[in-house]
């Protein structure tokens, strides 16, 4: 059966998004995202005093990130996202595109980072314990980039926390549906 017989089909099961909420596949990679930086963030800092099992999921975890990172991209590039309520003023407007294209750009730089800094300690990267990735070249020292890592990683959690601040705010005070727009059931906007 060619897409376009599909598509029908998959909005109907609110695969795909709509102009006012989010269909499942753009929720499941936001969430997925979001509980894999928190389990990230987690098995980072308990690595700390436990040390190379914590830091093998921590590492899995973060290439995870990076390939749903680019999931994310290439269903946004195919599914357009929900438009923001009208009585959103244009300075909202540009700012909420602002602060996703950051976290964008984040969801790569870290895990990227992540990567290198291991590939410059010598230590290999075995996603989920079955597939080595191969170590990426770096001038850089490891210093550098621990330190770039860890302030990448500061930067994404002020700008998580002024999203989720956003959606809170569009949620209590202007009552307009964009964070039922995110979550799943049958919310969102009129």
């Amino acid at each position: 059966m060619p897409l376009p017989r599909l598509r029908p089909i998959i909005a109907a099961v609110g695969f795909r998004n709509t102009p006012t909420r989010y269909g499942y596949a753009g929720q499941l990679l936001h969430w997925l995202v979001v509980a894999g930086i928190i389990a990230s963030y987690f098995t980072a800092e308990g690595s700390e005093g436990d040390g190379d099992a914590l830091m093998a999921l921590h590492n899995s975890l973060g290439i995870t990130i990076l390939a749903l990172a680019a999931l994310r991209v290439v269903w946004r590039l195919l599914d357009r996202s929900p438009d923001f309520p009208a009585a959103m003023a244009r300075w909202q407007r540009t700012a909420a595109r602002g602060a996703h294209a950051i976290l964008y750009a984040l969801l790569f730089a870290l895990p990227l980072t992540g990567w290198l800094l291991s590939s410059v300690e010598g230590d290999p990267i075995v996603l989920f314990g079955w597939l080595t990735l191969p170590p990426l070249p770096s001038a850089a020292g490891e210093d550098l980039l621990e330190e770039v890592h860890e302030a990448l990683f500061n930067v994404l959690l002020a700008v998580a926390i002024l999203h989720a601040a956003a959606a809170l705010k569009h949620h209590f005070w202007d009552r307009d549906g964009v964070l039922r727009s995110m979550l799943p059931g049958r919310g969102g906007r009129a």
